[in-house]
């Protein structure tokens, strides 16, 4: 009997996909058969938790389903997880269960109205008719702050036990994802929140208002998304503390080697990523250089002292001289340390050959071939070849060194 339901539903549904695929029905016709669908996939989705449970149940499983649920629904554990923990919520006040089960209310709502439960009670949710109806009509991200603002309001203390179990999930991961990309994913209270929103926001904003101004290229020109990214590079970076008090750390550390075979230089991280030259002659520009020796079995051999490539001093004497990036004006604790002439050619390390550099002047010059002219104290930033006369200083092989940044 089951299965000749289920086998109808299937047939129905594919019959209103194929209606929808020639292009005939109307879009009044269209938008009530949304509606309806609506209705089928939140009775769908309560079905499912309903019979992962009873697999689960019968066959003592230990977790209410989400395992049954996550392998026979496509689902991932972690929404499989959320489902039964919700259902399991709301079962315990009929009406809100009837609501689930009757395809009123969408999965993502239920959520919510099980988190409302969570942090007051499920009779001061089941006796709301007001709420109950927003969760049948609103939009989940809508009705999410409604639900939120509903139980703060109940709470009876403003707010603070909210906050507080805002404060206690906050959290930052970081892992390797399989596209060879590093994956970032944070949740803070709202007020921590906000301020790194704003602060990344406002810094992305300057970035891409740069690029738009001066960029000649259209592939120099960032997206948005990308100068959230590198903001989030530049603000968490304390490479140049102003005071110069801060104790220098390793962002990243990097191992360079000559090839033996090409004379080639080699630059990985310790994972074994390669590093592109031109990452690693930017990395350059403001880190800690350590020359060292090893054997062919990667034994340490000999180990020289650790040189900072500009000092605190340097640092104040540079934010005396330019005020903020060399190029751009952005914000002197925006910017790094630059060699104008590299290293790898013997550039010395004093203010003449130093300017404070942004990330993204740094990113022309190190991958866009901008060049940096003029006299100490008056340097300025231009295109390739927007210059045909003149002293101009360009950007050469990167240091054959080990260095951590």
């Amino acid at each position: 009997m089951l299965i000749e339901a289920a086998r109808r539903a299937e047939a129905a549904v594919k019959e209103m996909l194929a209606c929808a695929d020639e292009g005939a029905a109307s879009c009044s016709e269209l938008r009530e058969g949304l509606e309806i669908s609506k209705v089928i996939a939140g009775v769908n989705a309560a079905f499912q938790v309903s019979a992962a449970a009873s697999v689960a149940g019968r066959e003592r499983h230990g977790d209410g389903g989400a395992e049954a649920l996550a392998v026979g629904a496509g689902l991932s554990r972690h929404e499989a997880r959320s489902q039964v923990k919700t259902a399991e919520t709301l079962s315990k006040t009929p009406r809100l269960r009837d609501a689930v089960a009757g395809g009123r209310v969408s999965t993502a709502n239920a959520m919510r109205l099980a988190e409302a439960v969570e942090r007051t009670s499920a009779e001061d949710v089941a006796s709301d008719g007001e709420l109950l109806a927003k969760a049948e009509t609103m939009r989940p991200e809508d009705f999410g702050r409604e639900a939120r603002r509903w139980a703060v309001e109940r709470q009876g203390d403003n707010g603070e036990s909210e906050h507080a179990r805002q404060r206690a999930r906050r959290r930052v991961r970081l892992w390797d994802g399989d596209d060879g990309m590093v994956h970032l994913r944070g949740e803070f209270d709202a007020v921590t929140g906000r301020r790194i929103s704003n602060r990344l926001r406002a810094e992305a904003a300057r970035m891409h208002d740069a690029d738009e101004k001066k960029a000649s290229h259209s592939d120099e020109r960032r997206s948005f998304d990308q100068c959230m990214a590198d903001a989030l590079d530049q603000l968490t970076s304390n490479a140049n503390d102003s005071a110069g008090g801060g104790k220098p750390y390793a962002d990243i550390c990097v191992v360079a080697h000559v090839d033996d075979e090409t004379g080639e230089l080699i630059a990985e991280m310790p994972g074994g990523d390669r590093l592109p030259r031109s990452v690693l002659e930017e990395l350059a520009c403001n880190s800690l250089i350590t020359p060292t020796i090893y054997d062919r079995r990667g034994v340490l051999m000999w180990q020289g002292h650790s040189k900072r490539t500009a000092t605190a001093t340097q640092l104040k004497a540079l934010k005396a001289i330019y005020g903020g990036c060399f190029a751009c004006g952005a914000d002197f604790d925006m910017t790094q340390a630059h060699h104008v002439e590299p290293v790898s050619r013997g550039g010395p390390t004093d203010i003449d050959n130093l300017v404070p550099a942004c990330w993204g002047c740094h990113n022309k010059i190190h991958h866009f071939g901008w060049q940096i002219h003029g006299p100490p104290g008056k340097r300025t930033l231009h295109p390739p070849g927007a210059i045909n006369h003149g002293s101009l200083i360009g950007i050469s092989e990167p240091a054959r060194q080990g260095a951590s940044s």
